[in-house]
């Protein structure tokens, strides 16, 4: 069996075109990674732009988080909120020198201003504040839980009790920039280039065979044909795992090298955006669960092109099909968070509700299901490993039986 699958690996994934394309996809990957840091076009204008001009201004933001980064303390946390006060009375009344000064921290008093409470102060304000805010929320939870009992409410009842449970004893003991982080946590732009690798990798593999007549010769031993599919879909998987962890990792390589990541280790809620997540990871280990979520996606997906593959004798249909298939599938995955059932079913459906795993976690979002509280994330995980099972059956039945399109006039004779 590991034979045929490197036999197939080698056949189609490991053919020079394929690699040329693996090769300029990933350049191109930290090329538009690299633009975003220059152009400063990151988080609703959080990030300035990396000019001559925000020189002075990004010399002081590493060199302040290179002395408040670590454990959140008293000192830091009075060391910024003294320099809030300072500079806010400074520039209240806007009498401030509007020249360059010289016992400023960016030659700017307005700047210096702009910056600490941007940057610092607010931040770590969140920072300081979250363990009694959401302390708030765990209790008004547990009251939630009486008065929906009361009213045999249980799926709002399960809900609340969700929340007593999961977001009880949370705080953020350290400092540190979640903004670098967020960014990655949001960047799709590789995700777009997994799926075109895909369609460029798994639509022949079927196809090209039907073309040759290679599929008679593996049809005529049950044993051969039955390794030979499993080991194609094995392939495929293969295939699809070395793109996510070669994207995902050239994705974290350059976010760390360009916005200098830290602070791996704090909690996932320590990012403001993600405050009301309903998991306790790391930020570090969120990024390691939200790949997992993708290959989950991504190897549903792969199976659909396998298929398509499998039903047609001509490579062009498979492609035209296999693009239709990506373009309503994301266009389904972005009714996530709606909360009218038929809308949020059919993204729930969709493979590539997975690849936005940031969403599906950054609030707590649920299904009613039998009157009880399920979130989201786990009810699209289990009906795409439900969805990749029928899908597998599917293709081991197209494309392992003999003569079954050919005596049911199916699609691999619509070139006749």
């Amino acid at each position: 069996m590991l034979r045929l699958v490197y036999y197939e690996i080698r056949k189609n994934y490991l053919r020079s075109y394929v690699l040329a394309a693996i090769l300029l996809f990933l350049v191109l990957n930290a090329c538009m990674i690299y633009r975003g840091y220059v152009s400063g076009d990151g988080l609703m204008g959080y990030f300035m732009p990396h000019t001559r001009d925000t020189k002075v201004e990004w010399d002081f933001y590493h060199r302040m988080h290179r002395q408040l980064d670590g454990p959140l303390t008293a000192d830091k946390a009075r060391y910024v909120s003294d320099e809030y006060e300072r500079l806010s009375a400074l520039t209240a009344d806007g009498t401030y020198n509007e020249q360059g000064q010289t016992d400023t921290y960016t030659g700017h008093i307005w700047n210096d201003y702009v910056m600490i409470t941007k940057y610092f102060y607010e931040p770590m304000k969140y920072a300081a504040s979250y363990e009694k805010e959401i302390e708030q929320v765990v209790v008004k939870a547990k009251d939630n839980v009486s008065f929906y009992q009361n009213y045999n409410n249980s799926y709002e009842q399960a809900k609340n009790k969700y929340i007593q449970d999961h977001y009880s004893g949370r705080k953020i003991p350290v400092f540190y920039d979640g903004k670098p982080w967020e960014l990655l946590f949001n960047y799709r732009f590789s995700d777009l280039l997994i799926l075109l690798l895909m369609l460029l990798g798994l639509v022949p593999i079927y196809a090209h065979e039907k073309e040759t007549k290679m599929d008679d010769l593996m049809m005529s031993s049950r044993r051969g044909k039955g390794n030979m599919g499993l080991a194609k879909v094995l392939s495929a998987f293969i295939y699809i795992a070395c793109l996510l962890l070669m994207f995902s990792g050239v994705n974290l390589a350059t976010f760390a090298a360009l916005y200098r990541l830290s602070g791996a280790g704090m909690p996932v809620y320590a990012i403001e955006a993600y405050q009301y997540t309903p998991v306790s990871l790391s930020v570090g280990g969120f990024y390691i669960l939200l790949i997992l979520l993708k290959m989950i996606g991504l190897a549903v997906a792969g199976l659909g092109l396998c298929l398509l593959s499998a039903l047609f004798q001509r490579v062009i249909y498979p492609y035209l099909l296999g693009v239709l298939l990506f373009i309503s599938g994301l266009y389904a995955s972005g009714y996530l968070a709606s909360v009218e059932a038929g809308y949020m079913v059919w993204a729930l459906v969709s493979p590539f509700s997975l690849l936005k795993g940031h969403e599906l976690l950054i609030d707590l979002l649920g299904v009613n299901i039998g009157y009880t509280f399920v979130l989201r994330l786990t009810v699209c995980v289990i009906l795409q490993l439900i969805i990749s099972i029928v899908l597998y059956g599917v293709i081991r039945l197209f494309s392992t039986s003999s003569r079954f399109s050919r005596s049911t006039g199916f699609a691999v004779k619509e070139g006749a």
